[in-house]
């Protein structure tokens, strides 16, 4: 019994302190740092700690799994068509930001950014502003603003992680279970005098799925690579300068909707992002 009990006022004890230190900081709202109790817009804040738990899941998965988000497609095949609505509002009043960069897709009709091409694996944070904020992020942001933070190099040293995880994709009738969902990740990254650098891989490579119900269900494989390197270097205490470059590649196969039968068709799309920024 006494063992219970000092178990039970350790826990209680570390769960105070939690409380005490997790003082959040939310930017997006106001593009200035305040407390989330003194924000007037409704915040959705991902940290750190939730996404060391999701890994295996994507980043539309993840998203979608908050209250008034809806993006169409992450909860099926990998390679379906994505689009976020937020509280009702369509997929072009939804803005996406990466390190504070607006970013889009000029290819796709409503040129929403495609969130597959981030993997959890580089993503230090992700806030989600609901509600109109066009005064701060222009007319697009009439629904939602999400506004990624990718990994940063430590304050000193050299750190580097590998993360690998592997599982089934299919549908509950299939009897036969083998792996055919496969996703890994590596990053180093560190800090000398003034410099600083960070070097990152992510893959991954999903099958077992087809994209419509056929006599043969022939599967449809879906696959994704990131490569992304950020170069830093210290001007003084209060200033930074830093360079960065990035190359994400989905492929999916997808079959005949018109006809419903298996195709050979593939969907490939490439995106290269690369600038500099002083702050």
């Amino acid at each position: 019994m006494s063992i219970g009990l000092a178990g039970w006022a350790q826990e209680a004890t570390s769960d105070t302190l939690k409380i005490r230190e997790l003082e959040e900081v939310v930017v997006s709202d106001t593009r200035f740092p305040i407390r989330r109790e003194n924000s007037g817009k409704t915040v959705i804040r991902i940290g750190a700690e939730e996404l060391s738990r999701n890994q295996g899941r994507s980043l539309p998965e993840l998203i979608n799994t908050k209250s008034g988000i809806e993006i169409s497609g992450s909860r099926g095949r990998a390679g379906e068509i994505l689009g976020t609505f937020v509280r009702g509002g369509r997929g072009r009043q939804v803005i996406v930001l990466i390190d504070g960069i607006r970013v889009s897709d000029p290819s796709s009709f409503s040129q929403e950014f495609d969130l597959r091409l981030l993997p959890l694996s580089n993503i230090a944070s992700v806030e989600i502003i609901k509600g109109a904020s066009s005064t701060l992020y222009g007319a697009n942001a009439a629904t939602a603003v999400i506004n990624i933070r990718t990994k940063e190099a430590p304050v000193r040293g050299i750190s580097g992680s590998f993360q690998s995880s592997m599982g089934s994709n299919q549908s509950a009738s299939d009897k036969k279970y083998q792996l055919n969902a496969f996703e890994n990740s590596a990053r180093i990254a560190g800090t000398s005098s003034k410099w600083d650098y960070s070097l990152g891989f992510g893959q991954r490579y999903m099958d077992g799925l087809s994209s419509i119900i056929t006599e043969s269900n022939e599967p449809d494989p879906f696959s994704a690579i990131n490569l992304d390197v950020k170069l830093g270097f210290r001007i003084s205490d209060k200033l930074k300068t830093r360079i960065y470059a990035s190359e994400a590649k989905v492929k999916t196969s997808y079959d005949e909707s018109f006809g419903l039968m298996d195709a050979p068709y593939e969907f490939q799309s490439t995106q290269h992002r690369v600038g500099a920024n002083t702050v």
